[in-house]
């Protein structure tokens, strides 16, 4: 059995999603794309905003998908943001 076939198709591809922003993000980061904290989590709140834009799931649904997708990245690029030191507005 599959993760997709575990999963469904369309939590599937919240997960691949939800990984490829986080590798993104990371190559973002150290190329120095991103140097701000708060732009990092305007980016990540951007992306994840249009990947629902298209879905058909009523808006209780969404904003918990959204919450949890941006817990998980931001649990994930703490190591990395510590690591490189981004500048944070106080």
């Amino acid at each position: 059995m599959t993760v997709e076939e575990y999963c469904g198709t369309f939590d599937h591809s919240i997960l691949q999603f939800t990984f490829s922003l986080i590798d993104d993000v990371k190559t973002r980061i150290k190329e120095k794309k991103l140097f701000y904290q708060e732009q990092v989590h305007r980016y990540i709140s951007k992306q994840i905003d249009l990947f629902f834009t298209s879905s058909r799931l009523n808006r209780a649904l969404t904003s918990v998908y959204k919450h949890e997708m941006h817990r998980t990245i931001m649990f994930r690029l703490n190591s990395t943001m510590k690591e490189i030191q981004l500048f944070r507005c106080v």
